[in-house]
């Protein structure tokens, strides 16, 4: 059933809610729920290479396997690869549209949307169900596939393209920006190793993105959170730290539910970040750092 989250809903992304201009809106398909995990954005050229196909195929499998969203934009090449090595990892994965789901662009793709739905994941639109495609339509819908990540894999890109439209929201957003490198003589990596020179972080492996992110190892499904949670933490920290999660939470938000001056929440935020109870990401948001 089609959901309509408006930005002052509480279910609206944390990670949304702080880019410049984010959506008014979200029209939403599959497990909404997922909007709030930690996502990791795989992007690139439409008409990839066989060898670029296999590595967004590889890496988003191995990241899925770690428990991490992969985000897309379900457009041809790089985006479907990364959607599919999901979903062949059993692991979540949100394909954000440049229309409405009345209009499925690339056609081909009307399987994989379905997929996605289908096995957890969800598929994502500020735009009405009747709204065609159209070129602002995919620029616009750039920003939410960074906005929602909190950090961005660029595998492949040639001289011009959007995948360097998303790097830049990306930059704007704070979010980490991640490359494959490539050959000088590859067309494909111009996009790519120009990155790196702009300050990208060059990875070889899906072990590199989790250690720069400071991913902790997947949480254990079979391990109940009141167990996780018995902690030897201080007293004076509780009254924040009941509200941070493995979901990332905006310090305005904690101000919001602790109703304590936002001097104090920093206070306690920057207290529990240096005594390793809890990790800063892009944005101002915070998430609990579990010891399994």
């Amino acid at each position: 059933m089609l959901k309509k989250i408006s930005v002052n809903n509480a279910d609206y992304p944390n990670n949304l809610i702080n880019i410049p201009k984010p959506p008014k809106q979200l029209y939403v398909l599959g497990n909404e729920k997922i909007l709030n995990d930690k996502g990791i954005a795989i992007i690139g050229s439409r008409v990839c290479t066989p060898e670029g196909k296999k590595i967004a195929e590889e890496f988003a499998k191995k990241l899925a396997e770690q428990g991490l969203c992969i985000i897309s934009g379900m457009a041809k090449g790089i985006d479907t690869a990364a959607h599919v090595g999901a979903l062949k990892a059993g692991g979540k994965t949100i394909a954000v549209l440049g229309g409405g789901f009345n209009h499925i662009f690339p056609k081909e793709n009307e399987k994989l949307f379905a997929n996605i739905i289908e096995n957890n994941g969800a598929v994502v639109s500020e735009y009405r169900e009747n709204t065609k495609p159209c070129s602002n339509g995919f620029i616009q819908r750039n920003r939410i596939v960074s906005g929602l990540s909190i950090g961005v894999l660029i595998i492949e890109a040639k001289h011009r393209s959007g995948t360097a439209i998303t790097a830049n929201f990306a930059r704007i957003q704070g979010r980490k920006i991640f490359c494959i490198p490539h050959g000088l003589e590859q067309k494909e990596g111009i996009g790519t190793n120009r990155q790196i020179k702009n300050g990208a972080k060059l990875v070889t492996s899906p072990e590199e993105i989790i250690e720069e992110l400071k991913i902790k190892i997947k949480l254990n499904k079979n391990v109940e959170e009141k167990q996780i949670e018995i902690i030897d933490i201080p007293e004076e920290y509780l009254p924040v730290y009941k509200y941070i999660s493995d979901s990332p939470i905006n310090i305005d938000e904690l101000c919001k539910k602790t109703k304590l001056e936002i001097s104090k929440v920093n206070y306690l935020l920057t207290m529990m970040e240096l005594e390793g109870y809890i990790e800063q990401l892009p944005g101002k948001n915070f998430i609990k750092i579990y010891y399994l």
